[in-house]
């Protein structure tokens, strides 16, 4: 099964202030730790308004400039879609989830069946991130509009196969003050 990676990087950080991704976190980048949690050689980095910063950073990575990333989430999603198009499955991670590891990354992915259209983390019950989108989805996520992501289309189906695993998949960071928090956890 080939499967790609795409790492959602183009949003504002509104809430946070600023760009988030480059931030440290226990002496590395945020996105950077995100990095280390991709369990696929194959991936892209999709990047909008902090691209400059995003490309500075990530100097050896393949990233994809979103122009249209101020229309929300669904932008950057299809793009990482229409870049892995030809494979059997997209995982999509989150760029502002530092306490992703590359052991739950690989969970998700060996979770996957061909019954399933997605295979998506969950931690008491409630779904997280990173999701894991079969090639069934493609067609239906390229047809998203604004700021959502494959979740708008995945509770309506039965086919969502879940993987039970920490409450990191849901923690992301959203305002400064969740620094010290993620900080904690990390140690």
């Amino acid at each position: 099964m080939r499967v790609g990676s795409v790492i959602l990087a183009a949003g504002e950080g509104k809430r946070f202030g600023g760009n988030k991704l480059t931030v440290k976190v226990k002496g590395r980048e945020i996105i950077l730790r995100v990095l280390d949690a991709v369990p696929t050689a194959e991936r892209v980095i999709v990047a909008g308004k902090y691209w400059k910063e995003v490309i500075e950073l990530l100097k050896d990575e393949v990233i994809i400039y979103n122009p249209r990333w101020k229309e929300g989430l669904s932008t950057s999603l299809k793009l990482g879609v229409q870049f892995f198009y030809s494979y059997d499955a997209l995982l999509v991670l989150l760029g502002d989830m530092p306490l992703i590891t590359r052991d739950l990354t690989a969970k998700i992915v060996s979770s996957y069946r061909d019954s399933c259209s997605a295979v998506v983390p969950t931690y008491k019950g409630e779904w997280g991130n990173p999701v894991l989108l079969g090639k069934p989805l493609f067609d239906e996520v390229l047809k998203l509009t604004g700021d959502v992501g494959a979740k708008a289309i995945l509770p309506k189906r039965k086919d969502v196969c879940e993987v039970e695993v920490g409450k990191e998949v849901l923690i992301d960071v959203d305002r400064e003050s969740d620094l010290a928090l993620i900080s904690e956890m990390l140690t």
